[in-house]
């Protein structure tokens, strides 16, 4: 999505989503969260970041982690005027000022699909039926969850993941569907109508050809009897080699590695994670993205052996999600430059806006955790597990921009 300077939606959500709201459970913290002001100039002195990001010049990637709709947040897009978009709504001007934004889809988006694949017809605006449209263990989100993705800033749709094939190869296909109705590019999965198409997918943005490529370390067990799902250790030879082979590609400038992989709410990589990294950096990748352990685990610089910088960030954990824990609703909006180096572009080490979900009386939305009741929890675990001198606050990002970030009217 083409970059601009935002005027943010709802600088402080505190003044329009929490004053004078009451929990409505004893996960959901209390009270009003302090530091609410119409505009951030962009040189104000609260602006701490020691990374350098959106810099003239640069690509600007943006990547966030697991998009998990549990039922309980299908319900809560039943329950709001424009569905999933409401949700998002906080975050939407912080993914869009990247100039590329990607995401991990946890689960299908597969029209009118039943578990086990079969179909079952329900009217268009019906989100969840706890059948068609339904969570753990088999997920399936309503299609309009990838049109507001796509309008909320996301650009890149990751699709694979262990809950890709949860309804079956029509699901995958349904899936695929609605991604290219949308106009999404996505990478990790391939419908049945064409086997042999690239696990990657390449997107031009200011002059320059990125290229992405995920996969999964499993599907659940569930079988993928005509290999939609690229996975990373069974598959390891020909991910590497579409790595290495996108990296020799005079019209790709960087390779980005999105793996599904790691052990779930576990804050250090395992030695499986180690070795991929490593091998897809040496392949050519600029960057590693992980997702999957629901929960962030660290950031790593990584100079390759012919002297390429780049860095390998294991899991961005959930970008939202139903599950409660202050490690699971905490994540960040992980953003970093694609700058020229000897052997094309090459990925600086990251800064991170922290993100908190929080449910109010209004409903559930993820959130800027500077906008959030309880946010400086989040804030501190962010930097507690990827390094405080990564970590942004609005007042970097409008600095950073260059122009202020006010809320809605100011």
């Amino acid at each position: 999505m083409a970059r601009f300077f935002v005027s943010a939606y709802m600088l402080s959500q505190r003044a329009t989503l929490i004053g004078g709201l009451l929990a409505l459970s004893s996960c959901v913290p209390v009270g009003e969260s302090t530091g609410n002001r119409a505009c951030i100039p962009a040189s104000d002195s609260t602006a701490m970041v020691q990374r350098e990001v959106f810099r003239p010049g640069a690509v600007t990637v943006a990547a966030v982690g697991d998009v998990l709709m549990h039922i309980f947040l299908q319900e809560e897009a039943a329950a709001q005027p424009e569905g999933f978009a409401d949700l998002l709504r906080p975050v939407a001007p912080y993914l869009g000022i990247a100039d590329l934004t990607v995401a991990n889809l946890e689960g299908p988006a597969a029209r009118n699909v039943l578990p086990g694949g079969g179909e079952r017809v329900l009217p268009d605006h019906v989100l969840t039926d706890g059948v068609v449209y339904s969570g753990y263990p088999t997920f399936n989100f309503h299609p309009s969850l990838v049109t507001d993705l796509r309008d909320s800033g996301v650009d890149v749709i990751q699709t694979a993941n262990n809950h890709a094939m949860d309804r079956g190869p029509l699901g995958v296909d349904r899936t695929l569907e609605a991604l290219d109705a949308a106009g999404l590019p996505h990478t990790g999965t391939r419908s049945r109508a064409a086997p042999d198409a690239p696990w990657h997918t390449v997107v031009s943005s200011g002059g320059a050809r990125i290229a992405f490529l995920a996969c999964s370390y499993s599907t659940n067990g569930r079988a993928d009897p005509h290999h939609q799902v690229l996975l990373c250790y069974r598959d390891e030879a020909e991910v590497l080699a579409t790595i290495r082979i996108l990296h020799a590609e005079t019209a790709i400038d960087a390779v980005i590695f999105l793996p599904h992989w790691g052990n779930e709410y576990v804050h250090a990589p395992d030695a499986n994670q180690r070795r991929l990294a490593r091998a897809a950096m040496e392949a050519g990748a600029a960057a590693v993205i992980g997702t999957h352990p629901h929960v962030l685990q660290p950031i790593e610089p990584v100079t390759t052996s012919d002297g390429r910088q780049g860095f390998v960030a294991y899991s961005l954990g959930n970008f939202i999600s139903s599950q409660w824990a202050l490690p699971q609703r905490s994540s960040a909006i992980l953003y970093f430059d694609l700058l020229p180096g000897p052997n094309g572009l090459e990925a600086q080490m990251p800064a991170y806006l922290p993100t908190r979900v929080t449910r109010y009386v209004s409903g559930t939305y993820v959130q800027p955790a500077e906008q959030a009741v309880d946010g400086q929890q989040s804030i501190t675990h962010v930097a507690q597990v990827l390094g405080r001198d990564g970590v942004l606050s609005l007042a970097d990002i409008a600095r950073l921009q260059g122009s202020p970030i006010c809320a809605t009217g100011g």
